[in-house]
Parts: C-alpha cells; structure tokens; sequence
C-alpha cells in the first residue's frame, strides 16, 4: 500500500524536517518542476507552470529547472549583464523580464523561513546568444554565488540532509574550467540529448530519462513508460545513484504537444506508476504539477516517511 500523502500545504513547506540528517540527498523520493520559472503570461508552448516559485516552495517543489540567457530587449538583441530566464530561445514571460536575481531571492527567503529544507536548483543556459567557453560559469560566479557562497553548497557531490539545511544545491548544467579551483557545483552535463536512462548502471552519480521529443501526440503513453521505467530502476539500483526522471516532453510545431496538454495526459499514468512501485523515485520533474490539489507532489513527498526520525 503506498503511502498516504501530507493533507496541507504548511506540511508540504516543511516535509524534509522529519527526515533524518544522515539520508542522502540521492536516498530522497523529491518532486520537481520543469522551467520552474516559465509560469508566467507567455506563449502556450513556453509556459509550463501555473504557480510561481515561490507558491511551488511552499506546496513541496525541491527541485527547480532554471535555463538561462543573456538578457534581451528584442530579436537577439542583449543588453546588460544581468541573466534573463528563457525557455529554450523565448523569454520566460512577455511583458517582463524574468531575471535569475528574482528567482534566487525567493529561493533563498524560503530557505530562511524554512531553515530545515534544501532546494536543489539546476542551471543552464539557453537563449539565441552564443557563449564562449566557461562563459556562463564566470557569469553565475561573479554575479550569483561568490558573495552569497554561505547560501549554497557547491561541492561536486551528493550530500547528505544535513549538510544542506537551508542551502541551495547547485545542479550544474553548463561547463567550468579544468582547474580543480575554478569547479563548482554538482556535476549535471554528460547525459545524452533525448535519453531514455537505459544506459544507467550501479556506481554512477546521475542517472537520467529526459525523452523530451514527441514526434505527435501517439508517443505520450511511451513517454509515460519511459517514466515509469526509470521509477523501477531508481528502486533497484545503488541509493548512491542520483535518479533525475522527466515526465515532461513536447513538440513545438504541435498544439496537442505542448507542456499543458502533455502534462494532462500524463497525469493518471504517472500516478499509477507511483503506485505501481515503492521506494524512493528521485527527483520526479513535471509541468503543472499544481493541478487536482499537487496530488502527485504529494504522493512523492510521503514516499520519504521511511526516512523520518520518527521512523
């Protein structure tokens, strides 16, 4: 029998008190979001969330997908230094720029508010611009981190619960010079484009499913079981293996493959895989996860009760 999910969302903001120190971050069942940010007014095909990062915090969310560009004023136009949140080569909302500064300072507010949590924010840039080498790391390090190096934890590692309390992880997506000095953050930049997680195998760090193409609408229900497939291997596979499952995948020439309609249709099939195993799922990443209550947010917070101090 699967667990029974929190009923409220102040247990929601806090779900990782009860759980012991010594769990490793990779032991954790954590919900996610997929471009956690584009949950503003914006094209159909951009906009995968409803609720802002901060409502998302609050309701259990503790992973957020964060992609990142240059800022632009118009058509490939940039100006400034600030980093501007996108969604492949559009901004994240119309009528405003989205900035990374925004987005971290509601991350790091709930933090102290809720000074028992960790959130684990993945970065990489996107966007119409090109990038140099190293580009973007020097940006986030200078910009984003190095004043503020207390807030995250920026070793190359998987950590445990308590060392992370309060802190950001860094999910690295993008690419750091070769001196040891210069490296930071989780490591993240070696799964391949449209994988199906086949590939993993016990000993690695990460393990990932990210089939992100749908051809058309037909390849939703595969795209289910690549999810549910990957499910299945995080319970069978070294707990020292970080598992990173998208349920999320699209088409952008095909309405009926937008992050709305896909994420409709594979809601049931998502809460039936969670049904149909147990153990920890790692990091389950999803477009409007808000819909019918964060019914499958909640399914995957209480997969950690196990864990708890009161276990």
């Amino acid at each position: 029998m699967a667990p029974i999910p929190p009923k409220s969302s102040h247990s929601l903001a806090e779900w990782m008190s009860a759980l012991q120190d010594a769990v490793s971050i990779s032991e954790l069942s954590i919900p996610g979001t997929h471009n956690s940010a584009a949950h503003h007014l914006s094209f159909p095909s951009v906009r995968c969330q409803r609720a802002s990062i901060k409502t998302q915090l609050e309701n259990g969310v503790r992973f957020l997908d964060i992609r990142l560009s240059k800022p632009f004023i118009s058509s490939c136009i940039s100006t400034g230094n600030d980093l501007q949140v996108v969604h492949g080569a559009f901004p994240a909302a119309l009528l405003h720029p989205v900035k990374l500064s925004r987005v971290l300072s509601d991350v790091f507010e709930f933090l102290s508010v809720h000074p028992r949590e960790t959130v684990i924010i993945s970065l990489k840039h996107e966007g119409p611009f090109t990038w140099t080498n190293n580009e973007l790391s020097a940006m986030l390090w200078d910009g984003y981190i190095v004043q503020l190096r207390h807030k995250w934890f920026l070793e190359p590692r998987i950590p445990q619960l308590g060392e992370v309390r309060g802190r950001a992880i860094l999910f690295r997506r993008f690419g750091c010079p070769n001196e040891k000095r210069d490296t930071f953050g989780f490591p993240a930049t070696s799964w391949k484009y449209n994988t199906t997680g086949e590939d993993a195998v016990n000993g690695q760090l990460l393990a990932v499913q990210d089939v992100c193409e749908l051809p058309t609408s037909g390849a939703i229900k595969e795209k289910t079981q690549f999810v549910e497939s990957h499910m299945i291997r995080a319970t069978q596979m070294s707990s020292n293996t970080l598992f990173v499952n998208f349920t999320t995948a699209a088409n952008f020439w095909n309405p009926n493959c937008w992050p709305r309609p896909v994420a409709k249709a594979v809601r049931s099939g998502i809460i039936d895989s969670l049904k149909n195993t147990m153990g920890r799922c790692g990091i389950l990443i999803m477009d409007f996860p808000d819909s019918d209550d964060w019914v499958i947010v909640k399914i995957v917070v209480a997969r950690n009760q196990i864990l708890s101090t009161s276990a």
